[in-house]
């Protein structure tokens, strides 16, 4: 049998192989320049510099805190510059970074140094990142601890300015999360899946971060509760490029779910929820 010459064939994927590896290249150095980005915000946080810490801040940045308090920039600002000695560095491991052309979300999970008190609340850091000019910024944070959160004291932060959909991105946005809140209150696991990424997360009340198959196990258990799920309340969204923020409060908790467009759809890739503790 005469031998078959596969020249062209290889002469084809040679090209591809190289564009490949030049988008797996593009990709990891985006994922090193969010977290440089995400660095420097922790530096500028411990060293109580707010100077440093506004330069790497959107205009609009909103930032969710462990009792499910909501601050917006200047709020939060005031908070990294109060007063006091120098704040020790967190340890943070199991670190998630996603981007999604000049977007990203990171999450990670965070552990503080422990004091002499008290041990350290172990606890899950969202942020997400958009990319102005040539620098990743941070447009939202939101934390979510494994323990339970001292009662806030002090007055309440000033509410964000009231929101409602403006423009046909936005509509579409909070159409798939009314498609994918229905699919979890009717336990429909095809539209769930179909409205859900492949590496969507949870991100629990108590810390805990759950995968896309936990939570498709889950939905497919036995009923655990015949409570009717909270309406959702103050329901706000913020587009950036490719990935949007979506925000809403139930009674007891603040909700974080990002979704992400691709292919003309949006899929949920994160969710988020942060208890609210009651003032004192």
């Amino acid at each position: 049998m005469k031998p078959i010459n596969l020249s062209w064939l290889f002469g084809m994927l040679a090209p591809l192989a190289v564009v490949n590896a030049n988008a797996a290249q593009q990709a990891a150095a985006e994922e090193t320049a969010v977290m440089q980005a995400i660095d420097r915000i922790n530096q500028a946080y411990q060293h109580r510099d707010p100077k440093a810490y506004e330069a790497s801040m959107t205009s609009d940045f909103v930032r969710v805190i462990p009792n499910g308090r909501v601050l917006g920039r200047s709020d939060w600002l005031k908070s990294v510059a109060a007063s006091g000695a120098e704040r020790p560095a967190a340890r943070f491991d199991q670190v998630s970074v996603r981007v999604y052309g000049g977007a990203a979300v990171v999450t990670y999970r965070t552990t503080p140094p422990a004091t002499a008190n008290q041990p350290a609340p172990v606890g899950f850091l969202t942020r997400v990142m958009v990319k102005e000019g040539s620098q990743w910024k941070m447009a939202f944070a939101q934390s979510t601890e494994a323990q339970r959160p001292d009662p806030p004291t002090g007055a309440e932060p000033p509410a964000l300015a009231a929101w409602s959909a403006s423009t046909p991105a936005e509509r579409e946005v909070l159409a798939a999360f009314e498609a994918i809140q229905k699919a979890n209150r009717e336990r429909n696991v095809p539209a769930w899946e179909r409205l859900s990424a492949a590496d969507h997360t949870i991100i629990n009340r108590d810390g805990t971060r759950q995968s896309r198959a936990e939570r498709i196990a889950e939905l497919q258990g036995p009923v655990t509760s015949q409570v009717t799920p909270a309406a959702e309340q103050d329901v706000r969204v913020a587009l950036k490029g490719d990935l949007a923020i979506l925000t809403f409060r139930t009674p007891d908790a603040r909700a974080l779910k990002v979704l992400a467009r691709k292919d003309g759809a949006w899929r949920q890739v994160l969710h988020q929820w942060t208890p609210i503790v009651a003032a004192r």
